[in-house]
């Protein structure tokens, strides 16, 4: 018997709710939530996956919320990004962030993996300014590993 080749292939679905706050400028501000029922997966070079929650794909107001699942089952802590408006055009506003909670992992079977996001917590400081975010986010998402013939 004959056995196909196939490639590495990946389906993830989920929705996830991004509750921002934060300082700009100085000024505390409620800044608008968002919900995220599409991802963007890819895989990463060393290992595993890299996801992003976006908002606003490709506007100059995009806020991505993205995680990197080099293992699996232990999801590293998520970054938080926005855009910002230059007079070269759009560039990546970083921030580092720190956690304050954990991302709830099940595996309902070998190659179906469940992210649970309970009122987790993150929040930090922009790279270049005194801005900061407080990230609270709600949801899940899953993914399922596949073959995918060549």
């Amino acid at each position: 018997m004959i056995t196909p080749k196939a490639s590495p292939a990946v389906f993830a679905v989920g929705s996830l709710t991004v509750d921002v706050k934060g300082t700009i400028g100085g000024t505390y501000l409620d800044l608008t939530s968002y919900t995220a029922t599409a991802s963007s997966v890819s895989f990463n070079p060393l290992g595993g996956y890299d996801f992003s929650f976006r908002e606003n794909d490709g506007l100059s107001s995009k806020r991505t919320l993205s995680i990197s699942l080099r293992n699996l089952l232990i999801p590293s802590p998520p970054d938080y990004s926005e855009s910002v408006v230059t007079e070269r055009g759009i560039f990546v506003y970083e921030y580092d962030m720190k956690s304050s909670s954990t991302i709830a992992v099940t595996q309902p079977n070998p190659n179906l993996y469940r992210y649970a996001f309970n009122d987790f917590k993150l929040s930090g400081k922009a790279r270049h300014t005194d801005d900061t975010r407080e990230i609270t986010c709600n949801g899940f998402f899953l993914l399922q590993e596949l073959t995918w013939p060549l």
